[in-house]
């Protein structure tokens, strides 16, 4: 049985508070806000990659499993040594499935711990326009693949605001859906040199499988993740598997990848050995 952590987030619950101005606001608690652990300074592990020094990153993918806390935390430290983006634009899966739409928008704001991390209003409004939906408050009040990210972006990116994205269904990527998502984000990445945005693919990797089986899969999505302009993307094993398609609809023919790190949660906690989930920490960008 896999130790509490890996679950924990998954428990979380978010609450809605009203401010002045007689304007409705929902914040949504995060573990850190919540107190469910202690946000360490952690030595900051080694990276499996050596980064060029000409690298810019432009969109990642980064884990949503506070068991990776070490990991999730140096990746965002990393990030913010190399760019100080205004917008994090994140992709979640909708792991509760309490969507009723393809797509779930907020304009709401996360209690980080350290303060709050505000939504883009402006941008979620252009995209709730340009998707045909409207914001959901409801569905990001459990979401730990948004909730979880956010005491991160606070501690290393103070500044920035987010627009938060969760995509209903199951690992069966609708492409009319995705499509139409890539299309709007391909936009705000078109000059990805001159653009403040960061594009965040919150996924973790192979579930539930033994040691073996884990490796099988991962070694299938390190296929990809090393050479995206030619492997295809549907042998990555990961429960995002919509942000990966929608990553690999707008990247370049000369993007890059950097995996920072390959971790499993039984080798951080030693513990769920027959029922395992994967996590790879990645950047991708131009030279």
């Amino acid at each position: 049985m896999k130790i509490l952590l890996t679950r924990i987030s998954a428990f979380l619950f978010c609450f809605m508070i009203c401010a002045c101005n007689n304007e409705k606001i929902t914040v949504y608690h995060t573990w850190n806000s919540l107190k469910k652990m202690n946000y360490a300074e952690n030595v900051q592990p080694l990276s499996e990659e050596i980064i060029p020094y000409d690298f810019f990153p432009w969109a990642g993918i980064v884990s949503h499993h506070i068991l990776a806390h070490e990991y999730i935390d140096a990746w965002f430290h990393r990030l913010s040594m190399m760019r100080k983006p205004k917008t994090f634009f994140i992709i979640s899966p909708d792991h509760n499935k309490l969507s009723l739409m393809p797509y779930s928008l907020t304009t709401g704001s996360w209690d980080s711990g350290f303060g709050l991390v505000e939504s883009d209003t402006k941008k979620v409004k252009e995209f709730s326009r340009l998707l045909d939906v409207d914001t959901d408050e409801r569905v990001f009040e459990y979401e730990h693949g948004i909730c979880d990210l956010m005491p991160y972006i606070k501690k290393h990116f103070p500044q920035s605001k987010v627009v938060a994205i969760i995509i209903s269904g199951d690992s069966e990527v609708n492409t009319k859906t995705c499509n139409l998502l890539a299309d709007i984000l391909e936009k705000e990445f078109k000059n990805k040199r001159k653009q403040d945005n960061f594009l965040i693919i919150s996924s973790d990797f192979s579930h539930k499988g033994d040691l073996k089986e884990t490796f099988i899969n991962d070694s299938k999505s390190e296929q990809y993740l090393r050479n995206v302009a030619q492997v295809p993307w549907n042998i990555v094993n990961c429960d995002n598997r919509a942000g990966i398609y929608i990553f690999n609809r707008i990247r370049k023919i000369e993007t890059e990848s950097v995996i920072l790190y390959n971790k499993n949660s039984w080798e951080i906690s030693g513990q769920g050995e027959d029922d395992i989930t994967s996590y790879f920490f990645v950047y991708f960008g131009e030279k």
